[in-house]
């Protein structure tokens, strides 16, 4: 399926070139763009609907407000970027990246793009496939460093657990075997 506001993968990249997006951003919004493959792939077979195209855009471009937000020295880059897409025309692919530091939804919402991203953003330390909980040291290390951004994060782990157990209750395999069938795929 091909959508007119939909970037297709050679265009996210030409869009991540566009805003000289570091190659090492690049090769982590690729590696998510594997795990949120295999998860969405996953659920197609499991008659769950998921726009894979609008994923993969979502997915390729989720950091492209990283290196911008960086330059600038401001926060939400996941806010900059959704910006970024909504001029460069993609509003749907905006909504999603915008989503992918904060989900918008309620729980209990159908698992759809947004969710899945989130979710494969949170699997990935630099372009390595890891645990959540590998991850989230990371994150702590990283950007823990005052008691708010602390309970920021204690928030966002809480809801990324709760978000892994309704994914995979939709899928035929576990978070275990996701670095596995990753790497099959690569």
């Amino acid at each position: 399926m091909h959508h007119i506001d939909i970037p297709t993968a050679t265009d996210c990249i030409q869009i991540l070139e566009k805003y000289n997006t570091p190659e090492h951003i690049v090769l982590h919004c690729q590696t998510v763009w594997e795990v949120a493959r295999v998860i969405g792939e996953g659920m197609l077979r499991q008659d769950h609907p998921i726009d894979m195209a609008l994923l993969q855009a979502s997915c390729l471009l989720h950091d492209i407000g990283k290196y911008p937000s960086i330059l600038n020295r401001s926060k939400f880059h996941d806010l900059h970027g959704e910006r970024i897409l909504e001029q460069e025309g993609f509003p749907d692919v905006a909504s999603i990246v915008g989503q992918h530091v904060v989900l918008r939804s309620k729980r209990g919402d159908p698992i759809k793009e947004e969710h899945v991203l989130f979710y494969a953003d949170k699997r990935v330390v630099h372009d390595e496939v890891v645990s959540l909980e590998d991850r989230f040291l990371y994150l702590f290390e990283t950007y823990a460093k005052t008691p708010a951004a602390a309970d920021r994060l204690a928030v966002m782990k809480d809801e990324t657990v709760r978000l892994e157990r309704d994914i995979f209750l939709l899928l035929d395999f576990a978070p275990e075997d996701l670095t596995d069938l990753v790497q099959k795929e690569t």
